[in-house]
């Protein structure tokens, strides 16, 4: 979308950017407002980006074309000495002491102190034009250089560009001392950032216990700021560089957040562009002057331009959360993954009394929804109902089909780390097989109970009462609501796949944000817990914390994402549903049992064996790509090598090597 509106922008201005260059000049008139000169030098760089058409010759090339449209700019200062004296007292306004600061340090790095601002000042400066938040040289670049072609540009030309211009600059006798000056600023600015972000709370607790004047952050600063010899700097950042890697290995073996992703990427992208200035005000041959210079400013134009992106922006702070909400949502996956026969045997006596109780909770359901109650209370009743049911399926090590697929798709996120190392599908693809028939095994047995039970419910209840629990014209609506080809059955039982993936992303991201918090020590810790519990008891109770509320975040998640639609559907007037494989095959049993059968109705009950099948497909379906596309991206997997994966997983030859495994970081 952003690229469609720069794109109509600039078919916009055409007109403009065909303009000559005497009138694009004349718009560095000093007369002129400070906003008008900077747009004309915008309009400037825009008729340099255009092709060049030679009569009667090859068409030279996009890069070529403007260096005959640069060479022909200074051709034409050359001979019109006024025009070149604008331009060139244009140049000393924006260069001179103090314009630059802004330029060295701030440009493409981002300026905000957290994730969410930044986020929200790059969606705000996309879709807003450019303004002028201070008269310096950082936000001319930023309005003038918009294209990653700018950069490109200045790399591979950069003896076409830089040496004519400071040919041209020599001759008016223009001083750098400025630019020079502004780049020891900009250092000490940079380093103070360091120091600040370095010593903060988050990116100490993952250091260990050092004092903070022993910090390397703190001592890059300080040598900054005594001047001492780049040799010195250069060392100190290493040790910085050393510190942050320190602070990633912690991150895999405790919790992450956007915001400490977020401090790490910052203080890299700082040291980064210490380090670029201090080779760019000591380079001492002219060709690697050149160099250093054309490099720092194609630097400067992709970094601009990656502040301003969105979607790279949210992949690359967020795929280290992803992948920790990954790993630990695949920690409760590996227990409903049966790799021998007693682990089978195990997962199928679970899965059957699970199905028992879903019946109950399938009847309850009914019962709630034939209450006539007012919304607000029925949807609580109905996420009563639910947490309920799946609490006590925790409790007792129960195993629910449906919330397998996401679970035992992020499992998969180790093999995939293996995977991209051997380059051996063999290992995926045998636990994908693995998953599969774990997770028939588990549906087969939470129909093969759901369905007795809820029978023998009814009879008790037809025997109690004399009815059944549902009446006949009810139980045709059932009946009418769950088929799959005259109902919305399909598009419900998508929806369902999807809430069931999210309720695992919440599970996930809950047991890391308690790691994080680092909650399970504090309970250790906790004076008194111990002298109630005692000790080891406590520890027990700390340790085992993580998962069992992760467990209780995503049964609750859950039943809370299977209760809100049908009352947001109620509230909106929108038609919004749940088909959950269970739950359905429960209500429509109950619809079944409650019709007074006959020969010729055999054709219903095909039709509602199919809609479950179909619910059920789609509920383990969904779910289950949704977490291993988060799975593969965690690990940086290219989704194309899921198709192969999943080729191989549904056929019984064994599968071979992989000659390349690109990543998502490839283009």
């Amino acid at each position: 979308m952003f690229k469609f509106i720069r794109r109509f922008n600039h078919a916009r201005l055409l007109d403009e950017n065909r303009a000559d260059i005497l009138t694009l000049l004349s718009g560095l008139n000093p007369d002129h407002s400070y906003e008008e000169r900077v747009e004309a030098l915008k309009k400037i760089m825009n008729w340099i980006r255009q092709p060049v058409i030679v009569p009667n010759g090859a068409t030279p090339d996009h890069f070529q074309a403007r260096n005959i449209r640069f060479k022909f700019i200074l051709q034409f200062l050359e001979r019109h000495p006024d025009h070149a004296k604008v331009f060139i007292n244009s140049f000393q306004e924006i260069t001179h002491r103090g314009m630059a600061v802004r330029l060295y340090c701030l440009t493409g790095i981002p300026e905000n102190t957290g994730f969410i601002n930044e986020l929200t000042d790059r969606v705000i400066q996309r879709i807003l034009p450019p303004t002028f938040r201070e008269k310096d040289l950082a936000e001319i670049f930023k309005i003038v250089f918009t294209e990653d072609e700018d950069a490109i540009w200045f790399e591979q030309n950069a003896m076409e560009i830089i040496p004519p211009l400071k040919e041209l600059f020599n001759k008016h006798d223009i001083s750098y001392e400025g630019l020079k000056l502004d780049q020891n600023d900009a250092l000490v600015v940079l380093g103070s950032q360091v120091a600040s972000l370095g010593i903060s709370k988050n990116i100490r607790r993952h250091l260990g216990k050092r004092q903070i004047s022993e910090s390397s952050f703190i001592k890059l600063a300080m040598a900054i700021n005594r001047l001492e010899p780049d040799s010195t700097i250069l060392d100190e950042i290493s040790r910085c560089r050393i510190n942050l890697l320190d602070v990633r290995e912690n991150i895999e073996a405790s919790g992450v957040s956007v915001e400490l992703i977020y401090l790490l990427e910052k203080i890299d992208a700082l040291l980064n562009r210490i380090e670029m200035i201090l080779y760019l005000r000591h380079s001492s041959y002219e060709h690697d002057q050149i160099y250093i210079i054309s490099r720092f400013i194609g630097k400067l134009i992709r970094d601009e331009l990656m502040s301003l992106g969105v979607k790279d922006y949210i992949r690359q702070n967020l795929h280290m959360l992803t992948r920790k909400i990954v790993e630990r949502a695949g920690d409760k996956g590996d227990t409903y993954i049966a790799h021998t026969l007693a682990e089978r045997r195990d997962l199928f006596i679970a899965a059957s009394w699970a199905g028992v109780l879903t019946a109950f909770t399938a009847v309850i359901k009914f019962w709630i929804g034939l209450g006539n109650l007012a919304l607000f209370f029925e949807g609580f009743f109905f996420f009563i109902n639910y947490a309920v049911g799946f609490l006590l399926m925790q409790y007792w090590h129960l195993a629910l089909s449906s919330k397998q697929p996401a679970y035992t798709a992020s499992a998969l996120s180790k093999k995939f780390e293996n995977f991209l190392l051997t380059k051996e599908l063999s290992e995926v693809v045998l636990e994908v097989r693995k998953v599969n028939y774990s997770q028939f095994l588990a549906s087969f047995a939470n129909l093969l109970l759901v369905v007795p039970v809820i029978i023998a419910l009814d009879w008790g209840w037809k025997l109690a009462t004399g009815e059944h629990i549902v009446s006949q014209q009810i139980a045709s609506d059932i009946i009418a609501k769950h088929n799959p080809f005259t109902s919305l059955t399909i598009p419900f039982a998508f929806l369902t796949g999807i809430l069931l993936w999210v309720s695992s992303v919440i599970a996930g991201w809950t047991e890391n944000w308690i790691v994080f918090r680092n909650i399970p020590i504090l309970i250790k810790e906790n004076s008194v817990l111990k002298n109630l519990f005692g000790k080891e008891k406590t520890a027990q109770m700390a340790n085992g914390l993580p998962s069992m509320m992760a467990g209780v975040a995503g049964n609750l998640s859950i039943a809370f994402l299977l209760a809100s639609p049908i009352i947001l559907g109620k509230i909106t007037g929108i038609p919004l549903d749940i088909r959950h494989v269970t739950l359905a095959a429960g209500t429509i049993t109950l619809a079944l049992t409650g019709m007074e059968w006959q020969l010729s109705d055999w054709p219903i009950a095909v039709n509602m064996i199919i809609s479950v099948l179909s619910i059920g497909v789609l509920n383990f379906g969904v779910s289950f790509y949704c977490a291993i596309r988060m799975a593969a991206l965690a690990r940086n997997v290219n989704p194309k090598y899921l198709k192969i994966i999943f080729k191989f997983a549904f056929k019984l030859r064994r599968p071979g090597r992989i000659k390349q495994i690109p990543t998502n970081n490839e283009h």
